[in-house]
């Protein structure tokens, strides 16, 4: 693969992976409007394998005090485990009408501005009044059935835990807490489909390009992390929805 297709692959799922802008509907987009060559599935694992480094290093305090068994690391633990049922569960009985019908320009378009608009009227009516180590097993429930929608291209994994958080009176910061953490396991799983898949097909080899954009990934998903994190308070939501509403509109009118 070119190093210049490497290096931006890698930009853009370092930067969207963690922003609520929507990862898929990004990847799904740039073939289509560029002559980038497919890059393969097992690039993409390569990708996110990068991703989930990045973040399993930012959060090494909260997974240090899940394996030591501190009571905000059985909170944490708590959320990862239960709030990730329903995402795979989902994936499994949808993936082929999703795979089939959802994957169009229109919507992802539409699904793009929806969720921009729905972030924006969470994030104005927020009155945060919960902590994340509080969190109880009904309220990870409900974000892990809202993480469901992310299934579908243009609705960004982060960005509706984030949504469901904020809904649910949780501040800016735990919100983006609440989504990194479960994109450790929402992560590892898809990576982990991916290679089952290639495995039973007898097609799994690791180049040197696949490493190459891991590290790539694993260093531009660990500054977007650093940032969105650091900014989130001084700037909000605001820059992220403004670029969804522009991307949907442009994707309608084209």
């Amino acid at each position: 693969m070119d190093i210049l297709n490497i290096i931006i692959l890698s930009i853009i799922q370092g930067v969207t992976e963690f922003l609520p802008i929507s990862s898929s509907s990004h990847l799904i987009l740039l073939p289509m409007f560029t002559e980038f060559p497919d890059q393969g599935i097992m690039f993409d694992v390569a990708l996110h394998t990068g991703s989930l480094f990045a973040i399993l290093i930012y959060y090494r305090n909260e997974i240090k005090n899940i394996f030591q068994f501190t009571d905000n690391g059985k909170s944490y633990a708590r959320l990862i485990i239960i709030g990730s049922i329903p995402l795979p569960i989902a994936g499994l009985l949808l993936i082929d009408l999703i795979s089939l019908n959802l994957r169009s320009i229109e919507v992802i378009s539409v699904m793009t501005i929806t969720f921009a608009l729905l972030l924006l009227y969470a994030d104005n009516h927020n009155k945060p009044s919960k902590l994340i180590t509080n969190i109880s097993t009904k309220i990870i429930l409900i974000i892990g059935l809202f993480q469901i929608l992310a299934l579908v291209p243009g609705v960004s994994r982060s960005g509706i835990v984030i949504t469901a958080a904020l809904l649910l009176n949780y501040n800016r910061n735990d919100a983006i807490k609440i989504a990194f953490l479960l994109s450790i396991p929402a992560i590892f799983m898809a990576s982990s489909y991916n290679l089952l898949h290639l495995s039973s097909m007898g097609s799994v080899s690791i180049l040197s390009d696949h490493l190459l954009g891991m590290v790539l990934s694993l260093i531009v998903s660990y500054l977007t992390i650093y940032f969105f994190i650091a900014t989130i308070n001084k700037i909000s939501f605001a820059p992220y929805i403004i670029y969804r509403m522009m991307l949907g509109t442009l994707l309608l009118i084209i």
